[in-house]
């Protein structure tokens, strides 16, 4: 959903429900703290047609005036059975959007007494604002196909957000900052290769204004267990920023992942290498289909 709304609803299962937490930058003083939650599930089914709803909860923090993003929306989206096991789909979301900061937690050249520090003298900064609420709309379509058994499967979306461009400033007005529109293309391949072995493969190129985020990866999912339990191994690389090793296990409706940034860029002369660590937990049950038919034989 954070990549394409029209990727809402677009697994196997009842119901989908992740949790996760991410931490970058820990060694240098603008460390950001990010938090996500949500959920989607299928509402309707007919035939070749399908409606699915989501819900998205987002949250970041940073920098000693804790200037902080959140964003809760929901999605929808509606799929298309084009061929066999191929499916297009085409998603909206609408969303409500505050950031913030605290001026108070921070230190300006007017509380400078020329000997000393004093926070109780006034910064003499003005501001229209120290919050905002806005609202942000969405859209987004995607194509998907997969084998019987779900090991093999391949997809493509595509998102366009803040498509109203909402104003996200400080100050009122013509100089208020109006946010870029975020444009995802994410794509994702999983291939059998043998009984108990999976090729993957993935990619993704972000754009939001002139900043630009464009990741490469692969790597391998080994069956514990036929359908209950696999690992997952797979090496990214975020190009000019970082590379980032990855695992995941699945076991019943389970998934928990474990990735870390190694930061590659020039910025590892403060990080010496430290990135980030993410972490997240899928939830994602799927029923036994009901028996359509059943015969009984009587004993005499």
């Amino acid at each position: 959903m954070h990549y394409s709304p029209a990727l809402t609803g677009a697994f196997e299962g009842d119901v989908r429900a992740m949790g996760l937490m991410r931490s970058q930058w820990t060694s240098v003083p603008v460390a950001y703290q990010s938090l996500a939650a949500g959920a989607d599930r299928v509402l309707w089914r007919k035939g070749a047609q399908a409606l699915s709803g989501g819900l998205l909860l987002q949250g970041d923090r940073a920098g000693d005036a804790g200037l902080s993003w959140v964003q809760l929306g929901l999605s929808v989206s509606t799929s298309q059975q084009v061929g066999e096991r191929q499916y297009v789909a085409v998603g909206f979301s609408g969303s409500m959007v505050q950031r913030q900061f605290d001026i108070s937690r921070l230190k300006f050249s007017n509380q400078w007494t020329g000997d000393a520090f004093d926070p109780a003298l006034p910064s003499r900064e003005s501001f229209d604002q120290t919050s905002g609420l806005q609202p942000s709309l969405g859209a987004g379509l995607s194509w998907r196909t997969h084998s019987a058994n779900y090991r093999s499967s391949a997809e493509i979306g595509l998102g366009a957000f803040h498509l109203n461009r909402p104003a996200m400033g400080f100050r009122d007005g013509a100089s208020a900052l109006r946010l870029p529109i975020r444009w995802a293309l994410s794509t994702q391949l999983t291939q059998a290769v043998s009984e108990s072995t999976d090729l993957v493969l993935a990619g993704g190129l972000w754009q939001m204004g002139t900043a630009r985020e464009r990741l490469v990866g692969g790597g391998a999912r080994l069956w514990l267990r036929p359908q209950e339990a696999a690992l997952r191994f797979t090496v990214s690389m975020r190009l000019g920023d970082a590379i980032i090793p990855a695992f995941q296990y699945e076991f019943s409706d389970w998934t928990i992942g474990v990735s870390y940034d190694w930061n590659t860029s020039d910025f590892d002369v403060a990080t010496r290498g430290r990135g980030g660590l993410e972490v997240a937990v899928v939830y994602r049950p799927i029923s036994a289909p009901p028996v359509k038919v059943f015969k009984s034989c009587p004993v005499f």
